[in-house]
């Protein structure tokens, strides 16, 4: 009853505020009004009513309000508001100040109880200062108490932000003393402890659902993630870690879907994979590999069915950071269960393992397409998926290169994607896959896959050449993708990119060439003995007359392409190409090569810059404005 009188006396004492306030306002426009009447020299109180006019008059016309041109307008009084300017820069100021006084300072203080708490159950279990039981139940009893604080105060409508926060704490050390009484003290079995777990979790998302609290959320989320990290006991329990961080994930990720907090998401899938990271370096070893790869399907799926839950039967249109998620999500989970796999000598079962990923896309592909097919984004995004992992389970069948065919494949995967639902995240992601590609084919395929003694090396027919091969193509891909699809697109970014595609792939096609015509010499160098320098000396000139050919003829093909395809890009890299062939023939070839592989060398450059120069003189003259005939 008390309470009810104290709620009616807040409510009449706003009323009454409120009403003050209003007669303030009324009195500031009536002061307005009577100076804006004193300077008008005009009174605007009711006229009084003039007599009916006589028949035959003409009724009085009102005099119209002629405006005196050396009256001042109403000048606002002294209790005039600060200029705006001044008004802004006092509310910044204020907003830091609250910024870091009431929200930093708030969940940092949190953090910091709830880390004392671990630290405090630790330390009494090291200095057996309090009983097992005593240490859980004061853990409890902190956590309730916090969430009590938390509602008390949510209830009475003050601080609501400081009273979620002081909840998603409580949250934080009930996980605490659930896990340290299972784990750490051993009070409790497995199947409780969970039970526990799960009623906690519960918790934390019915409040946080229920007073709309993300911070909640947020707190209890980090606090579900950092319990196994604080109170590690050095002892592997795999089974009851993953089964618990699998029932974290899945209270998080029902919040996040039906309060819309997307963030929570890529929180929950962060530090999935941070623990699994953490585990699997500490305690991994082969015999755990199927229990491993359980749990990370698992955990694959259900990532993998959020776009399902958010955008299929929620019937709204994916956006960048659920894609996003989906390719994180796939990447980590086919890379981790690959390396899992081949360490354990299970060869046979990674191409299995990709087309199992193809198929699970493929099908996630047709429910998108049968229930949400204007979502263009999603449904291009899974298709894009399955195809690059069907080239990845080619190529892993073929024991080819696969890693650099799948980020390509990727690349124009994305770059498509991005084309066709008019997205530029999914483009601009492209290139950067794109980069890595080339950078693994270098870093990796060219040096992995040279020749080496005892090895049947054959020009473009090895590993490196077909990993180099799909780079291209996809490269080439993107360039007709922009042509064709790329209406939409920025000219100045249609044009940049298509350019960066197109000079890509030549680039890399010049250094196949050259890698794998330097290897083929190699190889039939190494048939050799040392003690036969003539013929090893034929084979040093055969390399390096090779090079020059393959250069130079390449070089003139690509500014004869360039040229018909209007291509400034293509033309200049052609000339620099040539300009280096030049260099070579000139400085190095005419020194170092026998009398008819440096005749052969002159003529075929000769004949190709003349020829080049032949198409720029017809072009400039073809340019020129054509003169009448003199017929003088």
């Amino acid at each position: 009853m008390a309470e009810d009188t104290r709620s009616t006396e807040e409510k009449l004492d706003n009323i009454m505020e409120r009403l003050v306030y209003l007669e303030r306002v009324l009195q500031m426009h009536t002061e307005r009004l009577s100076s804006v009447e004193q300077r008008l020299g005009h009174n605007f109180q009711t006229p009084p009513q003039q007599p009916p006019p006589q028949a035959g008059q003409t009724p009085p016309q009102p005099t119209p309000y002629q405006p005196n041109q050396t009256t001042t307008y109403y000048e606002p009084p002294s209790q005039t508001p600060p200029p705006p300017q001044s008004r802004a820069a006092a509310w910044r100021r204020k907003d830091v100040e609250t910024l870091v006084g009431g929200s930093w300072f708030n969940w940092i203080g949190i953090l910091a109880i709830t880390f004392g708490v671990a630290f405090f159950l630790k330390y009494t279990f090291e200095s057996e200062l309090i009983g097992r039981t005593g240490r859980v139940t004061l853990g409890a009893l902190g956590g309730l108490a916090l969430l009590g604080a938390g509602e008390w105060l949510r209830r009475r409508g003050r601080m609501r932000q400081y009273a979620h926060v002081l909840s998603g704490g409580g949250v934080l050390i009930l996980y605490l003393s659930v896990y340290a009484a299972r784990e750490f003290y051993g009070l409790i079995e497995q199947q409780p402890a969970f039970l526990l777990m799960t009623l906690v979790t519960a918790a934390a998302v019915l409040l946080a659902a229920r007073n709309d609290a993300l911070p909640i959320a947020v707190l209890g989320l980090i606090g579900g993630f950092l319990t196994p990290v604080l109170l590690a006991t050095g002892e592997d329990n795999q089974p009851a870690l993953f089964t618990y961080i699998a029932l974290l994930d899945a209270g998080v990720l029902a919040l996040a879907y039906f309060k819309g907090w997307r963030s929570l998401n890529f929180m929950a899938f962060g530090a999935s994979v941070l623990v699994f990271l953490g585990w699997g370096l500490a305690y991994y070893a082969t015999p755990k590999l199927w229990l491993t790869i359980f749990f990370l399907t698992v955990f694959f799926l259900l990532f993998s069915l959020l776009a399902i839950l958010h955008n299929v039967l929620a019937q709204r249109p994916a956006r960048w950071f659920d894609i996003l998620l989906i390719t994180l999500n796939a990447t980590f989970y086919f890379g981790a269960c690959y390396l899992l796999l081949k360490d354990a000598g299970y060869l046979l079962g990674l191409g299995s393992l990709a087309v199992s990923v193809t198929a699970f896309y493929l099908l996630l592909f047709f429910i998108v397409w049968s229930r949400h097919r204007a979502d263009r984004l999603l449904v291009y995004s899974y298709l894009g998926a399955a195809i690059t992992f069907l080239t990845m389970a080619v190529g892993i069948q073929l024991r080819q290169q696969w890693v650099t065919m799948g980020w390509a494949m990727e690349g124009l995967m994305l770059t498509w994607v991005g084309l066709r639902a008019r997205q530029t995240a999914p483009r601009h992601a492209a290139l950067v896959v794109f980069v890595i590609a080339v950078l693994h084919w270098l870093g990796s395929d060219v040096p992995d896959f040279a020749f080496r003694a005892g090895d049947g090396f054959v020009p473009l027919l090895n590993r490196r050449a077909l990993s180099c091969a799909v780079l291209v193509a996809t490269l080439i891909g993107s360039a007709w993708l922009y042509r064709r699809e790329g209406e939409a697109v920025v000219e100045r970014e249609r044009a940049g990119l298509n350019a960066f595609f197109v000079l890509t792939a030549n680039l890399l096609a010049i250094a196949l060439l050259t890698f794998d015509a330097s290897d083929y010499f190699a190889r039939s160098r190494a048939s050799v003995t040392p003690d036969r320098t003539a013929e090893l000396r034929r084979l040093d000139d055969a390399r390096q007359f090779s090079l020059s050919i393959i250069w130079a003829v390449y070089g003139g093909a690509m500014l004869a392409y360039g040229r018909l395809q209007a291509s400034r890009s293509l033309r200049l890299t052609a000339l620099v190409l040539l300009a280096v062939t030049t260099l070579k023939v000139f400085f190095w070839d005419l020194e170092s090569l026998e009398r008819v592989y440096r005749i052969i060398s002159f003529i075929v450059l000769g004949a190709i810059l003349l020829a080049v120069s032949y198409l720029y003189q017809r072009s400039q003259q073809q340019q020129q404005p054509t003169r009448e005939p003199d017929v003088r």
